[in-house]
């Protein structure tokens, strides 16, 4: 990868040449001759040459990853193949590359598939996606840059409270703090080492530094107000892998307060399993700093949603999986290569809160219509009664019920009433609102048993 500080104090036309140039050489180079489904493709339509060619391309979508039903390997048709692999190589099947010394010998070293690793299944299949030993050396990289961009430093004590999962967002924290040289308590989050060790751990080790996805840094520091637990060293409240809203960013800076830590910060990271690297903000809406030596990114309109599009993503010096104008699902408002107003660094910055797409849902039975349920995140982060919830998408076409544990239970009707009012215009459709136990929702949650919590929810009306 390209020296950082250089990519740093480049204009933007230069970066643009810059990206231009990576793109033709990392197209002719490797995509065309070793990637075996746009090697196919490209030998009719030619070889993309520049940004104005590649928005002529297809879009790759997230169906066209996935293993077949009658192929479990048709997703290598998207992971480059390795130079001078020879047919005693390719006959002992894909996991055969995994065998250590002898692959070794076969292709060169940083060809050879190192890892998998697999999106969240969030709103979908699960996605494979491989990881080369370049991949992996690049994922420390990139590490690297994420911590510098968050101001983090090798003096810091991080605990890294992501899922422990075959998933970016545990593996970017792993090799960046490996990469920084910090002291790093990887805990594997609720699942593995729990909220209770978590907490002791933090405690104990003094930590600056916590990583974790946004729903479980609240339930992990509202359980630390609970029994009174203070964290006056925690000053980095780093969060991603769900949709972190500047309303919820508010919510969990009055949280770091609550346990001692007057001047803790909050800032986020985007994790995008497909680009091999996260994406953090210096800054609570600065945007997210993408680095143009490793992706392309583009906006594709999308009907029915306006001032957003969705992201398109272009893989650049990467091996083993490899993805030409990917539609990631996620939306933004907009790219920019201008430089950043607060950090001043000139690297390209996605702009605007990450939706989902597939939080787009069309609800209600006689005058339905099309409901941002994304939007939810932010309207109940500003609720300060509210403490947990969960919206559950009832029937077919579906209704939308939210459950919520409020602060004070002898106000939850009250409360429940003009939330109910509130969201139903705001949101335009009729919906439900229902109180529920704290205890009930932290379960259903799932903060220790899910890598991420399970926020919106579709049940039959027979199970609700």
């Amino acid at each position: 990868m390209e020296n950082f500080a250089k990519l740093c104090r480049m204009t933007p036309e230069q970066i643009k040449q810059f990206q231009a140039q990576q793109m033709q050489d990392f197209f002719a180079g490797e995509v065309a001759v070793r990637h075996p489904f746009y090697r196919d493709s490209w030998r009719e339509t030619g070889i993309p040459r520049s940004a104005a060619d590649l928005q002529k391309q297809p879009f790759t979508v997230k169906s066209d990853l996935l293993s077949q039903p009658d192929n479990l390997e048709s997703f290598r048709r998207y992971v480059l193949e390795a130079p001078e692999q020879s047919a005693s190589a390719k006959s002992g099947g894909f996991f055969s590359r995994f065998r250590g010394k002898p692959t070794e010998e076969i292709v060169p070293k940083k060809y050879a598939t190192n890892q998998l690793m697999f999106s969240s299944g969030r709103t979908g299949k699960i996605t494979p996606y491989v990881y080369s030993v370049a991949d992996i050396e690049n994922l420390g990289e990139t590490g690297l840059r994420m911590m510098e961009i968050l101001g983090i430093t090798r003096d810091d004590t991080i605990v890294n409270a992501m899922s422990y999962a075959p998933n970016l967002s545990f593996w970017q924290v792993y090799y960046g703090g490996l990469k920084l040289g910090s002291t790093v308590l990887q805990s594997g989050g609720g699942r593995i080492l729990g909220t209770e060790k978590i907490l002791t751990a933090m405690e104990n080790m003094e930590a600056s530094t916590l990583f974790t996805t946004p729903g479980y840094a609240e339930f992990l520091l509202q359980t630390a107000v609970h029994f009174k637990l203070k964290f006056p060293n925690l000053n980095k409240l780093i969060v991603g892998y769900g949709p972190v809203p500047l309303a919820q960013v508010k919510r969990l800076e009055v949280l770091l307060r609550l346990v001692g830590s007057p001047d803790g910060e909050v800032k986020r990271v985007y994790f995008l399993n497909e680009a091999k690297s996260a994406w953090a903000e210096c800054s609570p809406g600065s945007g997210y700093h993408f680095y143009p030596d490793h992706a392309f990114l583009e906006l594709d309109s999308v009907a029915g949603i306006e001032g957003r599009g969705e992201i398109i993503l272009t893989n650049l010096n990467v091996l083993g999986s490899c993805a030409v104008r990917f539609r990631t699902g996620d939306l933004a408002e907009r790219i920019t290569y201008e430089p950043c107003p607060v950090c001043k660094r000139s690297i390209p910055r996605v702009l605007g809160e990450i939706e989902r797409l597939d939080d787009y849902k069309y609800l209600g039975k006689e005058k339905g219509r099309t409901v941002n349920l994304s939007s939810l995140y932010s309207i109940l982060a500003a609720e300060p009664g509210v403490l947990l919830w969960q919206a559950v998408l009832l029937g077919e076409p579906a209704q939308l019920q939210i459950d919520i544990a409020f602060l004070y239970r002898n106000q939850a009707a009250e409360l429940s009433v003009s939330l109910q009012s509130k969201l139903a215009d705001v949101l335009g459709v009729t919906l439900t609102v229902k109180s529920c136990s704290y205890k009930e929702l932290v379960d259903r949650l799932g903060f220790e048993k899910y890598p991420v919590e399970q926020r919106i929810m579709t049940r039959s009306v027979r199970e609700s």
